[in-house]
C-alpha cells in the first residue's frame, strides 16, 4: 500500500518524486496537502496531485504539457479548476495529514494503478512518469476534458504515448530476434520496405556492415519520404546535392556486391542499433507500436543532425531550426495495410487462368508454363537471371499481358513488374535515364532500370519494343541478360538474378501484314508462319543495331501470331458482355446483341487484328454499340430526370452494318 492510515509510503517513490510530493520529516506529502489547502478542498482530490506535479519544474508533466509552446504555464491550474468545478466535492479546510481517510476514492485508484504500472514495466520505485500515467488513467471525463482543452485531444494522446515510451523496459527496445536477426515485427510495412531498400543499397556497394550513413543514403533516395520532402520544401535538391555526396563516400572503386548481406547483430554497427532504439521511442511517442519510415526520418533530424549537416557546403549550411520545426509538425501518412498473403494456385489452375486471359496464343502459353513451374518450385539458376524471354509478334497479340501473368503467378502480384518503354532510350544520352549518371552529373539517381531493380529485385523486367533502343543500351542489356547484374554509375551494383527478363518487339509486323494480304491461307500454317515471322523480325531488328548475341542469352523466343476469327469472337464476347453489364447496372438499359450481330463485330475485329490485335475489340464495341446507345440517350433526354428502364436490341443490316432499336 502506498497510502494507508499511517500516511504516505515515501520509500516506494524515487527520491526526486518524493521531494516533489513533500518529503520533510513527519510531513510526507505536505506539498499535495498545500495544493488542497489553496483550493479549499476538504478532501484531497486527484487534481491536487496533478497541481503538485505541475508546479515542480523538473517533472515530465511540467516540461512536456504545462510548458507547451504557446501556453501560459501560470494559467494551467486556474484553467483546470474552472473546467472541473463540482458542487458535490466537499470544500473547506484541508486535512492536516495525508492519509487514506483524507483522500477521494480516485486518489487511491491512482496509487494502485501506479504500483501496477511500475511492476509491469519492471520499475523498482515510482517516478513522476509512472504517477502521471496512473493519474491520467483514472481521471474522470471532466478532468480529461480539461487537459484536452489545454493541449488538444491529440496532444493529450501523444503525451500519454510519450510517457509510456519513457518507462518501456530496455529489453523491449532490443531490435534482434533470439537468432540474432533484425526483428521485422518491430516495423510497420513502410519500415520493412525501408529496411529492404537499405539492405539492397548496402549490399550493392559491397558493404560488410551497415552504418547510419547507409540508412541516411536510403532515406534520401525516397523522394516522397518525410526527410527528402522536408529538405525539398527548403529548396534543397536532395538527390544531386546530398545523396550524391554520400554515394561518393559509400561506393568504393572495384568493390563487389556483397551477396550474402543480411541485417543481423553482426552486420549492424552499435550506432545503428542505438539509432533504431531512438526510432522505436519516436514511434511510441506518437502512439504507434511499430517503427515506420516516418519515425526513421524524424529520428535522423533530431538525433543525427550533425551527420546530415556535414553534407551541406559551408556556403549554404543546413537550416536545422527550420527543418526541426517542419518535422515536428508533420504527420505520418495513413499507415499501409499489412501485405496480404500471396494466393497460391496449383499449376493446373495457373495454366487454366492464363489460357483464359491470353486468348488465341496457346503455343506461347505452353512455352512459358514449364518456366512458371520451375520458378514456383524454387529452382533458380546460378549466375543468371531467373529466365530470359523474347516475345515477338504484332501489336495487341498479348505479349505484355503474358508478362503481367508471369508477374502475377511467379511473384504474386501483377504490379511486380518493372516496365521500360524502350522508345525512351533512342539516343546515347538516354543512358543517363536508363541506368543513371555518376554523382554530380545530370541524370544521377534517375536510372529507370537500376531504380526499378532497387525497388523490385524480384519481379518481371519488361523491355517493351526492344528494337527502338540505342545500340549502347543494347550493350548494357547484353550483360544484364547474361549475368543478371547491372552497374549503376553511382557505384551500386544492382542484382536482377531473381528477375524474369522479357523483351518484346513488333518487328516484322509490316512484312506480316503484306504477306497475309497476298496469301490469306498462310494463317493456317502456324509453324511455317512463326518461323518466317521470326526471320523477318530478326532482319529488321539487326538493321537497327540489335545484336545477334542476344539470341544466345534467350531461354525462349516465343512468336505471337495474328488471331483467328474464332479467337476474335471469343475476345469480342468478353469485352461486349462486360460493357453491356456495366450499362445495365449504371443506366438500367438492357441491350441484347444476338449471335449474328456478334459475328459481324468479330469479323470487324478480325479485319483489324494485324494492326490492332485484341485492342480492336473494345474499339469495335464502342463504335457500333456503345456510341449509338449514348446517342439514343442524348436524343431522348428531356431534362426531367432519369428515364424509365429501356430495353434495346441490336440487329444486323446487310453484311456489315448494325442497327439498334428500342423495343420497350
Amino acid at each position: 500500500m502506498l497510502l494507508d492510515d499511517k500516511g504516505l509510503n515515501l520509500a516506494a517513490f524515487d527520491p526526486v518524486l518524493a521531494s516533489t510530493l513533500g518529503a520533510d520529516k513527519g510531513e510526507a506529502g505536505c506539498n499535495v496537502l498545500a495544493m488542497a489547502l489553496v483550493h479549499r478542498h476538504a478532501q484531497i482530490q486527484l487534481r491536487d496531485w496533478l497541481y503538485c506535479l505541475a508546479k515542480a519544474p523538473g517533472t515530465e508533466l511540467r516540461r512536456r504539457l504545462i510548458d507547451a509552446p504557446g501556453k501560459i504555464p501560470d494559467r494551467f491550474i486556474e484553467a483546470v479548476e474552472d473546467a472541473v468545478i463540482d458542487d458535490l466535492e466537499p470544500s473547506g479546510i484541508a486535512p492536516l495529514r495525508l492519509t487514506a481517510a483524507a483522500v477521494a476514492p480516485e486518489v487511491l485508484k491512482m496509487l494502485s494503478a501506479a504500483e501496477r504500472i511500475a511492476q509491469e514495466n519492471q520499475r523498482r520505485n515510482i517516478c513522476d512518469v509512472v504517477l502521471t500515467l496512473a493519474l491520467i488513467e483514472v481521471a474522470d471525463q471532466a478532468l480529461r476534458n480539461a487537459l484536452a482543452i489545454w493541449i488538444t485531444e491529440d496532444g493529450l494522446k501523444a503525451f500519454v504515448n510519450y510517457l509510456r515510451s519513457k518507462i518501456e523496459p530496455r529489453d523491449m527496445v532490443g531490435p534482434f530476434t533470439k537468432e540474432g536477426k533484425l526483428d521485422l515485427a518491430l516495423f510497420d510495412p513502410s519500415g520493412r520496405k525501408f529496411l529492404k531498400r537499405a539492405r539492397e543499397d548496402a549490399a550493392s556497394v559491397g558493404a560488410k556492415k551497415v552504418t547510419t550513413r547507409h540508412l541516411l543514403y536510403t532515406l534520401l533516395g525516397n523522394e516522397s519520404g518525410l526527410l527528402p520532402v522536408a529538405l525539398s520544401v527548403r529548396g534543397v535538391d536532395v538527390k544531386r546535392e546530398l545523396q550524391s555526396v554520400l554515394s561518393r563516400e559509400l561506393a568504393r572503386a572495384g568493390a563487389k556486391r556483397n551477396e550474402g548481406l543480411e541485417l543481423t547483430r553482426d552486420t549492424l554497427f552499435e550506432a545503428v542499433v542505438q539509432f533504431l532504439g531512438e526510432c522505436r521511442k519516436s514511434a511510441r511517442e506518437r502512439g504507434a507500436r511499430t517503427i515506420s519510415e516516418f519515425d526513421i526520418g524524424k529520428t535522423v533530424v533530431f538525433k543525427q543532425a550533425q551527420e546530415l549537416a556535414r553534407l551541406f557546403p559551408s556556403t549554404r549550411p543546413l537550416d536545422q531550426a527550420g527543418l526541426r520545426a517542419y518535422v515536428e509538425s508533420a504527420k505520418p501518412d495513413q499507415e499501409e495495410e499489412e501485405v496480404k498473403p500471396v494466393q497460391r494456385f496449383t499449376i493446373a489452375q495457373i495454366e487454366a487462368n492464363i489460357r483464359e486471359r491470353i486468348i488465341g496464343q496457346d503455343t506461347a502459353v505452353a512455352r512459358v508454363i514449364p518456366w512458371i513451374k520451375r520458378l514456383r518450385f524454387g529452382l533458380p539458376r546460378v549466375g543468371r537471371p531467373a529466365a530470359v524471354f523474347l516475345f515477338l509478334g504484332p501489336t495487341g497479340a498479348g505479349k505484355t499481358q503474358l508478362a503481367k501473368e508471369l508477374a502475377r503467378y511467379v511473384f504474386g502480384d501483377e504490379d511486380m513488374m518493372v516496365f521500360l518503354e524502350m522508345g525512351q532510350f533512342k539516343s546515347k544520352e538516354s543512358m543517363n535515364m536508363f541506368i543513371g549518371a555518376p554523382p554530380g552529373y545530370v541524370g544521377y539517381g534517375d536510372g529507370k532500370l537500376t531504380n526499378g531493380l532497387k525497388e523490385k529485385p524480384e519481379s518481371v523486367v519488361l523491355f517493351d519494343e526492344i528494337e527502338k533502343a540505342d545500340t549502347q543500351v543494347f550493350d548494357t542489356l547484353l550483360r544484364f541478360a547474361d549475368e543478371g547484374m547491372i552497374s549503376d554509375p553511382a557505384g551500386p551494383v544492382r542484382d536482377g538474378r531473381k528477375c524474369i527478363i522479357v523483351m518484346t518487339t513488333n518487328a516484322g509486323q509490316a512484312w506480316l501484314r503484306d504477306h497475309l494480304k497476298n496469301d490469306p491461307e498462310a494463317r493456317a500454317d502456324v509453324a511455317g508462319l512463326s518461323t518466317r515471322l521470326f526471320d523477318e523480325a530478326m532482319k529488321e531488328m539487326q538493321a537497327k543495331g540489335f545484336r545477334p548475341e542476344f539470341l544466345g542469352r534467350l531461354d525462349e523466343r516465343i512468336t505471337f501470331l495474328p488471331f483467328s476469327i474464332e479467337s476474335c469472337r471469343k475476345i469480342l464476347d468478353g469485352v461486349l458482355d462486360r460493357e453491356l453489364e456495366s450499362i445495365r447496372k449504371l443506366k438500367d438499359i438492357t441491350i441484347e446483341v444476338p449471335a449474328d450481330v456478334r459475328d459481324v463485330l468479330a469479323q470487324k475485329v478480325f479485319d483489324r487484328s494485324i494492326d490492332e490485335g485484341a485492342r480492336g475489340a473494345p474499339r469495335a464495341v464502342n463504335e457500333f454499340i456503345i456510341t449509338p446507345v449514348i446517342d439514343r440517350m442524348a436524343d431522348s433526354d428531356t431534362g426531367e430526370g432519369a428515364p424509365a428502364a429501356i430495353r434495346m436490341i441490336a440487329s444486323r443490316v446487310g453484311m456489315t452494318n448494325i442497327a439498334l432499336e428500342v423495343v420497350s
